[in-house]
């Protein structure tokens, strides 16, 4: 199993989440979309994570899954998204998520986020608004469908 952490930011939280899967999940290798482009053919496995502004995910990641939807199906995929408000949460993933990745897809999950009234975040908040368990959660269901 050759995993992709895979993750798109503005205020940070996607990246934090990004970590604590990169250490749940061994041997990952993540990427911030914004610094690097994957070479998709180097894994098997990836998980998609971005932030949500005004409802919406974080453009660069909604258009990676657009344009690279085909070699996506081809592998063992799961998304997560930080969204502060869990209300919105099926929409924006109805919204930023093709309907063949979402149906091939083997978790799409909210981990909660930051507010925008808490941007910037301190080091020593950096967890703040974030759901831990469902991160644990999310890694044991992956790991086990691998």
């Amino acid at each position: 199993m050759k995993l992709l952490i895979l993750y798109g930011t503005k205020s940070g939280a996607s990246k934090e989440c990004a970590k604590l899967l990169g250490e749940k999940c061994s041997n990952a290798t993540i990427i911030d979309i914004d610094h690097e482009k994957p070479n998709l053919n180097e894994f098997t496995h990836i998980i998609v994570g971005a932030g949500v502004r005004n409802d919406k995910m974080y453009k660069p990641i909604r258009d990676f899954l657009k344009k690279n939807q085909t070699d996506l199906l081809t592998k063992i995929i799961a998304c997560y998204l930080c969204n502060s408000k869990p209300k919105t949460t099926d929409d924006v993933i109805a919204a930023s998520i093709p309907e063949a990745i979402r149906e091939h897809a083997l978790e799409i999950m909210s981990f909660g986020g930051y507010k925008p009234s808490w941007v910037p975040i301190s080091e020593e908040k950096k967890l703040k608004g974030i759901d831990l368990d469902k991160i644990d959660m999310f890694a044991q269901n992956y790991l086990k469908s691998v």
